[in-house]
């Protein structure tokens, strides 16, 4: 597969109530939110556990995320995702932001998470977030 210039190939993927989860043989974890959902506290707690259990305790994800359209996130799963524990197997991830009210929810979100091991930046760019998560492999 290819995202215009960068090639990869997909490795494995799955489909849950809010996401979609791709793993790409260069390392990264391309999660594309789907349009017009809330993610609730029970969505961030099971792609949690589904990222955990794939997991090598070597090598710490690199993790791409894509907002969806109208896509909200409640309180609770903003703050179980800004939480160290939450993190403690992503070494980066970057977030290709497409609304003001995305950009707000992730500044605070990176807010919270500047002080822990992860590496969290927005991007309004899909190629940029990629060159950039691939600097930490």
């Amino acid at each position: 597969m290819t995202l215009d210039s960068v090639k990869y190939n997909l490795v494995d993927s799955a489909d849950d109530r809010t996401s979609k989860v791709e793993f790409w043989d260069n390392g990264i974890v391309f999660i594309k939110l789907k349009d017009n959902v809330t993610i609730e506290i029970e969505d961030a707690q099971n792609q949690y556990h589904f990222l955990k259990s794939k997991y090598n305790h070597i090598n710490k994800h690199l993790v791409l995320v894509e907002t969806g359209n109208d896509t909200s996130i409640s309180k609770e799963a903003r703050e179980f995702s800004a939480k160290p524990e939450s993190n403690e197997m992503t070494k980066a991830m970057a977030v290709i932001v497409k609304s003001l009210a995305h950009r707000l929810i992730i500044n605070f979100i990176i807010k919270f998470t500047h002080h822990q091991s992860m590496k969290m930046k927005m991007f309004d760019d899909k190629h940029k977030a990629i060159d950039w998560l691939l600097t930490f492999k």
